[in-house]
Order: structure tokens, then sequence, then C-alpha cells
């Protein structure tokens, strides 16, 4: 491989978000994000995945500018627990305020299923702001699979949280997967409805996977839905559960409680 002068200007800009993201963890920049989850027969906000932005003095930097670096140098242990700490404290004024709930799903990092503490820090949290452990769910990426991370999985099961088994078609085993998982729910991943809806034989694939997983007790929710036309197709598939920007953009904090609660 050949040096290019692109390659010094990428180091740089890594160096540098290296060098800010403890200052910026500790004066709030990491600012959680919520993407509602509606169900597309009523029209209802049912729930929300939360996802972290960087709020950089006013400038949003990209998620896949930090994340992956992040999860290189460990720092994503810090920010992890700090988005899952402001979900739980959300969820505790919610319950405060005298409203209902919403389900808040948190991603679970590859990283966090290496690590032999991950689940007594999200327990900690949950105790920390006394809320019923069923309105924190637990998402985790499809194409993480070896030993370790599958008793990981399998402890978070037992801890009693719910599953969602993230970007689902996105990988080469997800039928195989379905057989024996521990997970609770299925998030389809948006490249392969919006692919697979192409053509007919790919609609048909759509149709009968959601049906199988349904058959087999798996609840699903359809993520990145961007038109009507892919809606109303899941929608007559039994998919209700859906999110993506037809629905809502993720949205700060403030925002998601006037959808959700009009407060």
């Amino acid at each position: 491989e050949y040096y290019k002068e692109y390659m010094q200007q990428d180091l740089v800009e890594q160096q540098q978000i290296i060098y800010e993201m403890r200052d910026a963890l500790g004066c709030g920049q990491f600012e959680p994000w919520f993407q509602p989850q509606y169900n597309h027969a009523t029209g209802a906000l049912i729930g929300a995945e939360v996802l972290v932005r960087w709020n950089k003095n006013g400038t949003y930097v990209p998620p896949n500018e930090f994340v992956p670096i992040f999860e290189r140098n460990g720092f994503i242990y810090e920010m992890d627990k700090y988005i899952w700490e402001q979900a739980c404290k959300a969820v505790r004024k919610w319950i405060d305020m005298g409203r209902e709930p919403v389900t808040i799903s948190i991603n679970i990092s590859r990283v966090h299923l290496d690590s032999d503490d991950f689940i007594g820090k999200l327990n900690a949290l949950i105790k920390k702001y006394d809320i019923p452990q069923k309105y924190i769910e637990t998402e985790i990426t499809e194409t993480v699979e070896n030993p370790r991370t599958e008793n990981a999985v399998r402890e978070l099961k037992d801890n009693g949280y719910v599953l969602l088994m993230d970007d689902f078609g996105s990988g080469y085993s997800s039928l195989n997967t379905l057989k024996s998982t521990p997970f609770d729910v299925i998030k389809i991943d948006r490249a392969f409805f919006s692919e697979f809806m192409l053509s007919e034989r790919g609609k048909k694939i759509i149709a009968h996977t959601i049906a199988m997983s349904k058959d087999i007790g798996l609840d699903m929710v359809a993520e990145g839905v961007e038109t009507k036309e892919q809606a109303s197709f899941l929608s007559q598939c039994g998919c209700d559960t859906v999110q993506g920007f037809l629905y809502s953009k993720p949205v700060p904090l403030a925002e998601f409680e006037k959808m959700a609660y009009g407060a």
C-alpha cells in the first residue's frame, strides 16, 4: 500500500478525536437521541432506540467518525455507559411525571460482549434509578458470533433483559441463528428489505421470513423504513412495528418527549 496525503489527514483527525473524547464526555457533549418506533397499524408511538450524537460546540460529529475509533481504543465502554444512564434517567423522569414510559432499546457494542462486567454495570443503573427492567431492552448486532459473545447474550437473557437482534439479514447465517436463538425480537435490516423489495421473489422471501419468525414466537421490528410502499408492504406481511425516516429521524430528548407525551 502506498502513502497518500489523505492518510495523514485521517490520522490527524483521529488523534484529535482521541484527544478531545474525555473532555467531551465530562462536559456532556455526547447526547442521547431517540429514534421513535411506531405501531404501523395504530399509528401509536410505542418505543425508541437510543443513539449517541456528539454535539461539538453546535456542530455534530457523524457517529461513523468516532464510534469505530472508540471501539478500537476502549473508550466505547465509558461512552456507552453514559448513554445507558441517560436512557435510565429519562425513564425515571417519565415515571415521576406520572407517564407510562415507552420502551427504550440500548445498543450493546460487540466490545462489551467480550467483557465480564458490563451486565453488572447495566443492572446497577437499573437499580440506581429504580426503574422496572422491562422498559430497557438490549440490541445486539446479528454478526457478532463467537463463544464469549454467545455466553454474554445468554447471561443477558438470564438477567431478564429483552433481547433484540439488530441488523437481521445483514449477515450470512440469518436463518441458522433462528433455530436456537435466545433473542426475543428481530430487527430487519434496512438494506435487507429495501433490496429484496425490488423483485417479486425478494418480496416473497421477506414475507416468509416474517411469517416464519412469528410462527416461532419472535417479534419483528423493521428499521430504516423510508417510503409508504415499504411500510404498507411490511404491514401486509404482519410486521407492524417500524422505525425510520418515514416516521421520524432520531431526535433529542426534549423533542422526543413532545412526540411521546406532548410535554
